[in-house]
């Protein structure tokens, strides 16, 4: 599967008045709510913003880590990378982000 078809299979699972869109961000194929990023595909991967206990659960997945889009060694502290071969999680990890992202303030 490509990375569009992938993350249009991502996007299928949610509703219409979910508003969930796929965009552009790090000029990669992302999806995003009322303007906020939850999922972004980075290489094959998928990147997906989470409260901290999902996130603690995410890591635990064989080869997940932190995101660090810039490869400085700053990941991004709620974002965590899941790996192409471990995409039977990421459908899971991709709603948990949304759920997350639409109880956020606007600034975070």
């Amino acid at each position: 599967m490509s990375d569009p078809e992938a993350l249009r299979a991502l996007a299928t699972q949610f509703s219409r008045d979910q508003k969930v869109a796929i965009s552009k961000w790090f000029g990669n194929a992302c999806l995003r709510t009322h303007n906020k990023v939850f999922a972004v595909l980075w290489g094959r991967d998928l990147a997906v913003k989470l409260a901290p206990e999902p996130l603690a659960e995410a890591l635990k997945i064989p080869g997940a880590h932190l995101w660090d889009p810039k490869a400085k060694r700053n990941p991004m502290k709620e974002w965590v990378q899941i790996p192409a071969d471990q995409s039977s999680a990421w459908s899971r990890f991709a709603k948990l982000a949304f759920d997350y992202v639409t109880t956020l303030k606007e600034s975070d």
